[in-house]
């Protein structure tokens, strides 16, 4: 026993490390929901830690997000479209990866669809903005609030007339027309009328309910000034007191607001020099909530391409901010612009809306920053910052499908899994135990090593289990079992043939071993063609197959074969 020491040796070393390297995932999967909240706002470092080096749930077993986007680059040779769909993969995946999302996948589908899973991420809108969002970051000058004052009051008049028309048309289409049919009883054709009638006509009483009566009390006049009667001016210089075209409109009237804008006769009143943009969010001002609308000139002083070195931060004040410096030719033409635009707003606009409008108090040259709006969180600032490191998307993408797994389904998933896996390995232990006697619970022990040490080595890679993988953890059971089996019928039939115990042994193993290797390395290949051709779950089977084969292989080898070199020395074998 003495020469085979080293499998001992090996053996403790290798539970060890898989102790080690499983104890991360043991320690996240035993924590409860309120535990990982604690941690969550205590240390949000440590359990991100936790997560890195546990076993990640894949989107089928925690729930999350999958959508597929379409890539529009009609027109174009294949070259430049598969140019298109990698650089829009690149760019997506450096957005998500500051979501923090774990081992999101992200694939080319076809010529221009790109796949993307982001398990145990569920917050969709954020996820469809950040994905989506093409990231065209520019700085704009306002117009004049001269200028806005005399282009809103041509609007206030289209608008007027506009509503009028329609509330008149809208009357004569409601008028209604009430006949009423008097049915007097006559005995003759001569209408007699009494004396309580003629007293009743005086009174001005009919003695009839006149319920159909139009109400001309009604009043159908409309403001002379519908769109400045709701803009309230927000943006004001108080060092040379002139204010500007930043407007502040109630949450509730921007809809109708937008819609007055979008009048084919307000397009063609407005200059070609200048646009109306929405704020990106509305914002609480005077107890209201309210969205900001902003006149500015269609020209762009610069764009955000040549921001360098963006980090996320706060400023003196406690709001979120998004730092950056500029260099060379960049920092030249920001210092130009700035310095002939002081104490005028600076439009930032991320893709057609308005972050923020802030006053150039000075020339800025090397470095500045975009300063959130009061409204707006960490989370917002956080967004920002990695749209502007990711780039802009070379084309524009569209989601064409998305679907979230809710987490209650992925539990589901997680229970009915870890239901299967042990219900089949406790028939499998039960099984070979009972037929195989004591030899078979030295298999069992050679499978539940060959299950803790594949759960370690997915650990230890920070693999993704999913659904499939499951799967392939079952299968990875009875491939185990297999080997074991093929031994001992191995020694069955040595000890038939009169052998003893320890010839029967060292024959049995030695004979099963060609069988055992030969169908170990078929199912090797067929689990790394999976993994190289595959993608997402499949991949997840494959991981799991490929090293449960390769781990099989030694609990038969090395770990039931040290039991059994102790089992040597009996005159009989329980097998």
């Amino acid at each position: 026993m003495s020469k085979n020491n080293w499998r001992v040796i090996v053996t403790a070393v290798l539970f060890l490390a898989a102790c080690y390297a499983f104890w991360g995932t043991f320690s996240l999967w035993t924590m409860s929901d309120a535990d990982k909240a604690a941690l969550q706002e205590k240390d949000p470092g440590a359990l991100l830690q936790m997560q890195q080096k546990a076993i990640r749930l894949g989107l089928d077993l925690q729930g999350g997000i999958h959508v597929v986007l379409k890539v529009h680059n009609e027109g174009k040779d294949a070259a430049a479209k598969a140019d298109d769909v990698e650089q829009a993969i690149q760019v997506i995946r450096t957005r998500i990866d500051g979501l923090g999302v774990a081992e999101p996948v992200i694939v080319k589908q076809g010529e221009d669809r790109i796949l993307v899973d982001l398990p145990g991420y569920t917050d969709a809108e954020r996820a469809e903005e950040l994905i989506g969002q093409t990231a065209q970051l520019t700085f704009k000058l306002l117009e004049s609030a001269e200028n806005a004052n005399l282009l809103i009051s041509k609007i206030d008049s289209i608008v007027f007339e506009k509503e009028n028309a329609n509330k008149e048309k809208e009357a004569e289409n409601n008028a209604d027309i009430v006949e009423t049919d008097e049915v007097a009883e006559t005995n003759n054709a001569t209408e007699e009328i009494s004396d309580d009638d003629i007293l009743a006509d005086l009174m001005g009483d009919s003695g009839v309910a006149d319920e159909f009566a139009f109400d001309e009390s009604t009043d159908l006049s409309l403001n002379d000034r519908p769109l400045s009667s709701r803009l309230e001016i927000a943006l004001y210089n108080s060092t040379t007191g002139i204010s500007w075209p930043g407007f502040a409109v109630n949450k509730k009237d921007k809809e109708l607001v937008d819609k007055w804008l979008n009048l084919p006769e307000v397009k063609r009143l407005m200059p070609i020099d200048v646009v109306f943009a929405w704020s990106t969010r509305f914002e609480l001002r005077n107890n209201r909530e309210v969205y900001y609308l902003y006149l500015m000139k269609r020209k762009v002083q610069f764009i955000g391409k040549l921001l360098e070195n963006i980090a996320l931060s706060r400023d003196s004040y406690g709001k979120s901010v998004v730092n950056f410096k500029l260099s060379g030719d960049g920092s030249a033409r920001f210092a130009q612009l700035t310095g002939v635009n002081i104490n005028k707003p600076l439009a930032i606009v991320l893709d057609d809306r308005v972050e923020s409008a802030p006053m150039i108090s000075s020339k800025i040259r090397g470095s500045g920053q975009i300063t959130m709006g009061s409204s707006a969180s960490m989370e917002d600032a956080r967004n920002m910052e990695i749209v502007l490191k990711a780039g802009a998307l070379p084309v524009p993408v569209e989601i064409i499908e998305k679907n979230i797994v809710g987490a209650s389904l992925g539990a589901d998933s997680i229970r009915k899994g870890f239901f299967a896996s042990v219900v089949g390995l406790l028939i499998v232990l039960l099984y070979i135990a009972i037929y195989y006697r004591v030899s078979g619970v030295i298999a069992d022990v050679g499978l539940i090593f060959n299950i803790f040490f594949l759960m370690s080595v997915l650990a230890a890679l920070g693999a993704t289990l999913t659904m499939p993988g499951i799967a392939g953890i079952i299968l990875t059971i009875g491939i185990s079992i297999d080997s074991n089996i093929l031994i001992f019928e191995r020694i069955r039939e040595e000890l038939r043939t009169g052998k003893t115990v320890r010839a029967s042994i060292d024959a049995g193993y030695e004979r099963a071993f060609v069988a055992i290797i030969d169908s170990h390395i078929t199912t090797l290949i067929t689990a790394g063609a999976l993994f190289l051709l595959g993608s997402g779950p499949i991949k997840g089977f494959a991981v799991t197959l490929f090293w449960g084969v390769l781990i099989s292989l030694y609990t038969a080898y090395v770990i039931t074969k040290q039991i059994f070199d102790i089992r040597k020395g009996y005159q009989k074998l329980s097998i």
